[in-house]
């Protein structure tokens, strides 16, 4: 079955996290949050639960929900996986047929201040530093992110016309080229890496830090989920800087490098590719190459061609 707002009650209530009575009530509601997948906030009373579907019903898009779900059961079961499970909101429920989760739902503070930073950068090191074990490599896909071959890419791999567009710049322009081809080359799986952990996916509550959405996990570089939470904040100033500066997100970052004690350089060139990433992923069903995608193809380019440059504007050293 595929989730809708008309029908989650239903589902919730055969898989006994819900009552009907809670619709006469007037205490159940439901929210469509929907992104790459089907998501759903839902509460049921005194209860809040986040539930979430594949997105597209083949090999593919149904194989992220499953590894998220086993990451999550191995979080709550294999002592090895604790510092994962200490970074997971509660799972309740995984549905392999219907290629169903159930979380509970946080609502949590945005990603702004330097306390933020510092606490998102101390977490992620030590994660990583955590699931850095060698036996865990196995277990693992382990591809570079496809971004990094982004200039190698077929026009039949085009998601859209705008995508279609988006390849040929970044075929015409050879400094693309040249550093995404070095960032591959640099590029080191040594643990356990979220693969997509930015901003968005961080929520801070009184009761904790949390990170969520790990469908994308997999054994990686540490440096692309630092890059992603970097290039996450910068993309704020990139979409709309006359809604945020530089000026606003500056100290966030400082703290983040501070906590996290990697080198900066390396880190902000994997954001400039990631940034390219974030341009496709805005396309996908884009007719035309425009508004934000044109803006962080731009900036994209700007930070890996002219790194120091971007050093000082991210940074402000």
């Amino acid at each position: 079955m595929f989730l809708t707002e008309a029908n989650v009650l239903q589902y919730l209530v055969r898989r006994g996290f819900a009552r009907y009575d809670t619709v006469t009530d007037g205490s159940f509601a439901v929210r469509n949050l929907s992104r790459r997948n089907r998501n759903y906030r839902v509460c049921t009373g005194a209860r809040e639960f986040l539930v979430k579907q594949a997105g597209e019903w083949h090999q593919s898009g149904r194989a992220t929900i499953e590894r998220e779900a086993a990451l999550c059961r191995r979080a709550h079961t294999d002592a090895a996986f604790e510092p994962l499970r200490r970074l997971l909101p509660a799972t309740h429920s995984y549905d392999p047929r219907n290629s169903i989760l159930i979380f509970d739902f946080l609502a949590g503070a945005s990603v702004a201040g330097p306390e933020h930073g510092t606490m998102i950068g101390t977490a992620m090191v030590e994660f990583h530093r955590a699931m850095s074990v060698a036996a865990l490599a196995e277990q693992f896909p382990a591809d570079p992110p496809g971004v990094l071959l982004l200039h190698r890419w077929p026009d039949r791999a085009a998601g859209s016309d705008g995508h279609r567009e988006l390849l040929k710049l970044v075929r015409r322009h050879e400094a693309f080229a040249a550093a995404l081809d070095g960032l591959r080359a640099k590029w080191r799986a040594t643990a356990l890496v979220h693969n997509d952990w930015k901003a968005e996916n961080c929520l801070m509550r009184d009761d904790g830090f949390y990170v969520v959405d790990w469908e994308m996990a997999g054994w990686g570089d540490p440096l692309w989920d630092a890059a992603t939470f970097v290039q996450s904040l910068w993309n704020r100033w990139v979409r709309d800087p006359d809604e945020c500066s530089l000026e606003e997100i500056r100290p966030g970052l400082q703290a983040f490098f501070a906590a996290y004690a990697a080198d900066a350089g390396e880190v902000i060139a994997f954001a400039g590719a990631r940034m390219l990433q974030s341009a496709c992923e805005a396309l996908q069903l884009s007719a035309h190459m425009e508004g934000d995608a044109v803006r962080l193809a731009q900036a994209s380019l700007n930070i890996l061609t002219r790194p120091e440059w971007a050093r000082e504007q991210l940074l402000g050293r």
